[in-house]
Formats: structure tokens, sequence, C-alpha cells
């Protein structure tokens, strides 16, 4: 090594280490949510709750009272989103579905997602943690309800 490079490369390696914490300062800084999409078939009757949703149950029950008694699940898709991603599935109607994710409000920490079908647009605030449905369209004799679950990641 010559003479006087030692300074020169403490210099640059003392640079380097002050940008990867800031960098990793800056990422960490940046929220990023886990978004589950859990498409359901409602129906009056037969009564029947899918053993995928028992978690869901009381949610389900409260939402939708006895507008419901039989839910079957027709698929899950779970993503960890940065702000601006989205996630997306496709319904059993051939429609998609997507869920954007667009970061945490500053008064309440509540998860700002934006939800797409088709021409459908919407934005939504949840709590962390927390689920909503999103219900309407027919398919067969089913009614089809997208649970949206959103929760930070730490």
């Amino acid at each position: 090594m010559r003479p006087g490079m030692f300074p020169i490369l403490g210099g640059a390696m003392v640079l380097w280490l002050l940008l990867a914490t800031g960098l990793s300062r800056d990422a960490e800084a940046q929220p990023r949510a886990q978004v589950t999409l859990t498409v359901i078939l409602a129906q009056r009757e037969p009564p029947k709750l899918h053993p995928g949703l028992q978690k869901m149950w009381d949610t389900l029950r409260r939402s939708f009272g006895d507008r419901f008694s039989h839910f079957d699940l027709a698929g899950e898709t779970t993503r960890v989103l940065a702000e601006g991603d989205r996630v997306e599935t496709t319904l059993p109607n051939g429609e998609r579905f997507a869920a954007i994710f667009r970061g945490v409000t500053e008064e309440k920490g509540l998860l700002r997602v934006h939800l797409e079908m088709g021409e459908f647009r919407t934005k939504v605030r949840v709590h962390d943690g927390g689920v909503f449905f999103q219900a309407g369209k027919r398919h067969g004799n089913a009614t089809i309800l997208v649970g949206v679950r959103a929760a930070l990641v730490r």
C-alpha cells in the first residue's frame, strides 16, 4: 500500500458505513404490510363453515348476521407489500380483484388500502391486523365475498 492511502481508504469506509446505515434506516422507516385476500362463496343454505374460515367466523357473523349460513373458501392469497405494491387474485367468476397498500395514516395509524375490481375502485382504512369484506358479486347461487386483512410487518 502506498503511503497516504490508509486515510483515504479509512475515510471511504466511514462514508460507506454512514451511507449503509442511513439506507437501512430509510428502508426500516418505510411501512410494509402483510395483506391477505380471502375469497369466500356465501349462500343462505345449507349451513356450512369451511374449516379454513374458522379464524374469521366471529367477523363473518358480525358482518353478515343471518344473511348467509354457508361459507365456502374459494381461495386465499397473502403477500407482504411495500407502499404502492399490490396483491391480486382471480375470483371464481373470472374477474381480477386487487388490493394496493398505500401506507399508514399519521393521525390514527390506520392502514390505507385501495381496492380494484373491474371498473370498481374504492379506498378503505383498516386497523392494524383488521379485516373487512367487499361483497356483492354473484357467482351461480352464491355471493362472492372478499375478506381483506392488513397487518403491519415489524
